[in-house]
């Protein structure tokens, strides 16, 4: 899986699974600015979890993370779990 499709599978999550507006999901926006609450990001920390196979460090999953940050780390993490 390159970084479109983990983006990919992020942007689904967001607007599916937790209804934001598809035109609020870009790479730029935070968590914070898509109004993902506490709880909130702990399920979606679990979604990416189950969907991507990796699990996201809690410093990535926070208010001011951007999602190409989530992206570019669930990337390294899954290219990281390939190679070993």
């Amino acid at each position: 899986m390159h970084a479109a499709d983990t983006y990919a599978t992020i942007r689904t999550a967001l607007i599916t699974d937790f209804r934001v507006p598809e035109d609020e999901v870009t790479p730029d926006a935070t968590l914070e600015q898509l109004e993902l609450d506490s709880l909130a990001l702990a399920e979606f920390a679990l979604i990416l979890e189950e969907r991507l196979g990796v699990k996201i460090d809690s410093e990535h999953a926070v208010r001011t993370t951007t999602l190409a940050e989530i992206t570019d780390h669930l990337d390294r993490l899954r290219t990281a779990a390939v190679a070993s």
